[in-house]
Order: structure tokens, then C-alpha cells, then sequence
């Protein structure tokens, strides 16, 4: 399971909480609202676009109500700012060595009644065009049973002022992998539908800016 934090661990995750919620003022958008009190009960692996570091922070904070944990690159523990991250929720993946141990962690999390937050781009998209899906986090679901919940993070982190920052939050997809079908091909399907839903509630927000509800 995740490793012990410390004591102050709380009262950070709390401030960093109020200051997602004051700078980025999170617009939070369900597909289907029935969602919302499944996530409190039922764990799901939460995937989502990523075009910003403050993805991982401002997501994190809004799904942190269904005791969510964040997959984080280990690269970015061991930068200045790693010591906040640390203090999080979070289960770290090595980017550019074989690593298993992010998996096995990421199993028990979900086991435990808790949820996964991925970004399964593996780095941020940094000209705004989404890269393939790894198929990590749908393997996740796949093993645990846990249902893959797409999110399509959107806006330009206006601080304080200018339009909120939305969270688009989509339907689940079921994970029931056929008898005969290896979780790992199995994997790959599930989450190049979930790319495609991701990629379907950007352009809606897109094409229709102001008609989206909440």
C-alpha cells in the first residue's frame, strides 16, 4: 500500500485543496451525476488528457473526495517542488525503466476501495495534440475489476481571474475481459476507447463552449 506520510501530510493536502479551488475556481462537469455517489462507494481508475503540470495538482484536489491517488512520474519527486508532491496522495511510476512496483502499488490502492488518477499520455502534450494512450491504466482496470472513468481537462489555468478551469468528467467503461482474451490485448482495446471519449468531450467543450452544463 501507499507509504506512510507524515502527520502535517493532512493539513498541506488541505491548503493545497483551498488553493486549487482559489486560483483555478474548478468548473467540475458529470456526464452522468449517478457517478458522483458510485465514486464514494466504488473504486475507479480515473484517466484524463494531460497539456500542464498543474494537471496532476488541480485534478487530483477535485477528485480527492474519492480518496483518489495520482500516479506520479518518479523524475518529478526528485525535482525542487517533489517534496510537496510527496505529501499527496500519490503511487510514483519510473518513466524511463521497466517498473512493475507502480502497478502492484496501484492494485492494492484500488483493492483498498480507492481510486487511481492516470495521465496515460505518460508526459504532459505540450502542442496541445494528445499522444497515444498507454495501455498501463487499462490493464489496472482490467486485473481489478475497477471501471476506467474518462476526463477531459480543459482550459488554460487563468489564475484568479479569466474562465474557471473544467473537468469534464465522462461515463465509465465497464471492464469485464472476455475468458478467452489476455488482459493485455484486452488492455490496449479498452484504453483506445477511452482516448476516444476523452478526445470526444474536448472537442464538445470546443464546438460548444457555453451550452456544456454542469
Amino acid at each position: 500500500m501507499a507509504k506512510k506520510q507524515p502527520f502535517y501530510s493532512g493539513p498541506f493536502r488541505g491548503s493545497l485543496k483551498l488553493a486549487v479551488y482559489f486560483l483555478f475556481r474548478p468548473k467540475v462537469i458529470w456526464k452522468d451525476k449517478s457517478l458522483k455517489k458510485l465514486a464514494k462507494k466504488h473504486p475507479f481508475v480515473f484517466v484524463a488528457n494531460h497539456t500542464n503540470y498543474y494537471d496532476g495538482a488541480f485534478a487530483g484536489m477535485v477528485l480527492s473526495r474519492f480518496k483518489t491517488y495520482v500516479l506520479v512520474a518518479k523524475d518529478q519527486l526528485e525535482k525542487s517542488y517533489g517534496k510537496f508532491i510527496k505529501l499527496t496522495h500519490h503511487v510514483q511510476v519510473d518513466r524511463y525503466a521497466p517498473d512493475a512496483d507502480w502497478y502492484i502499488e496501484a492494485t492494492e490502492v484500488i483493492k483498498s476501495g480507492k481510486s487511481m488518477l492516470i495521465f496515460p499520455e505518460g508526459g504532459v502534450a505540450r502542442d496541445g495534440v494528445m499522444k497515444d494512450f498507454k495501455p498501463g491504466a487499462a490493464l489496472l482496470a482490467a486485473t481489478t475489476g475497477a471501471a476506467i472513468v474518462p476526463c477531459a481537462i480543459y482550459g488554460k489555468y487563468d489564475m484568479v481571474f479569466g474562465k474557471r478551469q473544467r473537468l469534464v468528467i465522462g461515463e465509465p467503461i465497464e471492464m469485464n475481459c472476455p475468458a478467452d482474451m489476455r488482459h493485455s490485448i484486452y488492455a490496449k482495446q479498452q484504453i483506445a476507447l477511452a482516448q476516444q471519449q476523452v478526445q470526444a468531450l474536448l472537442d464538445e467543450i470546443e464546438n460548444k463552449p457555453d451550452k456544456i452544463s454542469e
